[in-house]
């Protein structure tokens, strides 16, 4: 069993992560000392903006593949809401994560449970494609974005 601390290194990643996606308002409230409970109610803020920039990012998606999202996130929600200590917290938001992830990719390969084996890393076991294929495509307008983007960043290196 882990135990929250007073401690701000403590699970600083994640703290990070809360601070960046959802903003100091977040951080502040698990920063030095947050209860499981407000853990909790930031993680459920984080899986549902998850969510939602899915929804509003992906263009093209079959119905199918939005449900699955839909159904792994919410379960996951459920998980961390049912969590009685901060490592199952972490474990349930982990393991959402991974199978979204999966997801993004194109599919969640479940018939690898059966194997007595971990599969090798080739092609016929990862390439994730025969239910939908993805695809990144990126507007001119986009890619001047992402050269502003990337300069204001290594600009902000070089400040530091």
């Amino acid at each position: 069993m882990v135990e929250i601390h007073a401690d701000l290194s403590q699970y600083y990643s994640m703290k990070a992560v809360f601070e960046q996606i959802l903003g100091k308002a977040s951080f502040m409230k698990v920063k030095d000392y947050g209860s499981l409970a407000v853990w909790k109610v930031e993680t459920v803020r984080l899986l549902k903006t998850i969510e939602y920039s899915i929804d509003t990012t992906v263009e093209v998606a079959d119905e199918d593949w939005r449900a699955e999202i839909h159904t792994e996130i919410q379960h996951g929600i459920m998980c961390v809401q049912s969590a009685s200590e901060i490592d199952e917290l972490f474990s349930n938001l982990s393991a959402t994560l991974a199978k979204v992830v999966f997801l993004q990719i194109g599919f969640l390969p479940l018939g690898h449970s059966n194997l007595r084996f971990t599969p090798p890393l080739i092609p016929q076991n990862w390439k994730l494609n025969p239910v939908r294929s993805v695809q990144y495509v990126q507007s001119e307008q986009q890619r001047l974005a992402q050269k502003r983007i990337q300069e204001a960043r290594c600009d902000s290196r070089k400040n530091t």
